[in-house]
């Protein structure tokens, strides 16, 4: 009986014990559920504010309004504080106008707001207990412009970026010195565009380091002398062309400074290489930008950029010095030039973005995704060659909704062919660009090389079903002017029906392509293609 009612005893204690973990359990639930429920109260009478604990990149908002908080995100999206890169010791600074970095301050603002409030009971409370302990943190929701962030790489790279080169007399200041041999420098675009898209929001106080790759060649040895006993005699003499009766020369002192040493073709053994001289092409364009605006002045009529190289080049190679006529262009009439649009009778402000020479692989493709960012249309006037060549960006350009038109088969200048050439060029380009637009659908728009057009050209053009188009302006981006030249030039001359002519071939287009661009667009002009 005793040990009976010691078990007894025993487990009372126990069932006790049991009730008072029970009870302690449930006090702990009934605090937590009170807890929740003040937490959803508080979350649903506080609409105006984010649920309590609500972070937005890493800072706490719960306490702060709408205005607080885009106050709050204005404030770290300071558009006055750049990334800065080091580049061999050389300091970039990007800027987040360069790559056209936005905030999108509708998500990010219902980014914050959204978080607990979905309506749905369970879900919402997890998402507010997990806010209350630091777990639910809202992103800046924020873009960047893909092509703006590629030209700027670019830019970058094209100041950074040198090709080796060979040693070789000191052309422009004393000839029988030599210049040592020099390695190349090559920038990694892909870190660049990498360290842009990581930082530009919230850019390190200190510049980021972007290494550069040495590139080194061998050369094959080659006589110094023998070279600048050729220096000599090439630039003793200048090279003068005429274009419209006006007069372009090249001063012995103008060829030194364009002369350089590159490897060429042996012209005894085509699988071999020589070092030879050359011309430098970029500079020479700048030298030739002055004398097309000059031509043109006197003419009225389309400087012929295409066959001065050429002439030039094949005096100095052969040494010889004759003045070469060389033809112009297209006269530059209303007739010609088609100015005579409706846009421009009715003063409804629209304009026609152009580009001829396309496709290509380099630029063509950045000019297509610019254009596609900035929700514009344009006419390319396409080389059938070129695109045969480059069928799939063609096809892009199509894809995207672009008009595209005739550039003749191989870019000559028709008004110097026959008529059976003419059409040859016309009716072969027409059936590359037919093919690629697809079943039932054909070339309506063509556009004469160098605008070089007469009565015969028209006439073959129409008898094909075929409208040329030419421009009304014309920035001479062949020339390589700087990006803030190639825009004034462009954005200064426009009117109602401008039709604008670039090319996409160009890097100085592809640079000032976006600024033209806004800036058209905030002068209250509507960008159209040509019909």
């Amino acid at each position: 009986m005793f040990e009976f009612a010691t078990t007894m005893k025993n487990l009372l204690k126990k069932f006790f014990k049991i009730n008072k973990l029970i009870l302690f359990c449930i006090g702990i639930v009934v605090c937590l559920f009170l807890l929740e429920d003040t937490v959803l109260l508080i979350n649903k009478f506080h609409s105006n504010y984010p649920i309590l604990g609500q972070q937005l990149n890493n800072i706490p908002v719960s306490n702060r309004n709408q205005q607080e908080i885009i106050s709050f995100i204005q404030s770290q999206f300071d558009q006055n504080i750049p990334l800065k890169l080091s580049i061999n010791g050389k300091k970039y600074l990007i800027y987040k106008k360069d790559v056209g970095a936005k905030i999108d301050y509708n998500k990010t603002i219902a980014n914050v707001y959204t978080p607990g409030r979905t309506g749905n009971f369970f879900p919402d409370l997890i998402t507010q207990n997990k806010a209350l302990f630091g777990g639910s943190n809202a992103q800046l929701q924020v873009s960047l412009s893909k092509s703006l962030i590629l030209l700027t790489t670019l830019s970058i790279a094209d100041t950074v970026n040198k090709q080796p080169q060979p040693a070789m007399p000191d052309f422009k200041k004393n000839i029988f010195n030599t210049i040592p041999q020099k390695n190349g420098i090559k920038i990694n675009s892909t870190a660049i565009s990498a360290v842009i898209d990581s930082y530009i929001f919230v850019p390190p106080a200190t510049a980021i380091v972007i290494p550069t790759q040495i590139i080194s060649k061998k050369y094959r040895a080659y006589d110094l002398n023998a070279i600048r006993k050729q220096a000599l005699d090439y630039t003793s003499r200048p090279i003068s062309i005429t274009s419209g009766g006006v007069l372009f020369t090249l001063t012995p002192s103008d060829l030194k400074y364009l002369l350089s040493v590159s490897e060429q073709v042996d012209p005894t053994n085509p699988k071999q290489t020589i070092m030879g001289l050359t011309l430098d092409r970029i500079n020479l364009v700048h030298l030739l930008a002055p004398y097309a605006t000059e031509v043109e002045a006197a003419t009225h009529a389309e400087f012929n950029e295409y066959d001065i190289y050429p002439t030039i080049y094949s005096q100095f190679y052969t040494n010889t010095r004759r003045v070469v006529d060389v033809p112009i262009g297209a006269r530059l009439n209303s007739e010609v030039l088609g100015t005579s649009t409706t846009a421009t009778q009715s003063g409804e402000k629209i304009v026609y973005l152009t580009f001829d020479d396309g496709p290509n692989i380099i630029y063509h493709p950045i000019l297509l995704g610019i254009l596609k960012e900035k929700n514009i249309k344009a006419t390319f006037y396409l080389v059938g060659a070129n695109s045969t060549d480059y069928k799939t960006i063609a096809l892009r350009t199509i894809s995207e909704g672009h008009a595209i038109g005739n550039h003749t088969l191989s870019h000559l200048n028709l008004s110097t062919l026959s008529s059976n050439q003419i059409i040859y060029e016309l009716t072969t380009t027409n059936a590359i660009l037919s093919a690629l637009l697809g079943p039932g659908k054909k070339i309506t728009l063509f556009r004469p090389p160098y605008g070089g057009t007469n009565s015969l050209v028209e006439k073959d053009a129409a008898m094909l079903g075929l409208k040329q188009k030419l421009w009304t302006i014309d920035p001479k981006d062949w020339s390589e002017p700087s990006t803030t030249d190639l825009i004034n030039r462009v954005v200064s001359n426009v009117h109602p029906g401008s039709v604008i002519l670039m090319h996409s071939n160009h890097f100085a287009t592809v640079k000032a392509l976006p600024y033209i661009i806004d800036k058209i667009k905030a002068m209250g002009y509507l960008f159209k293609t040509q019909e």
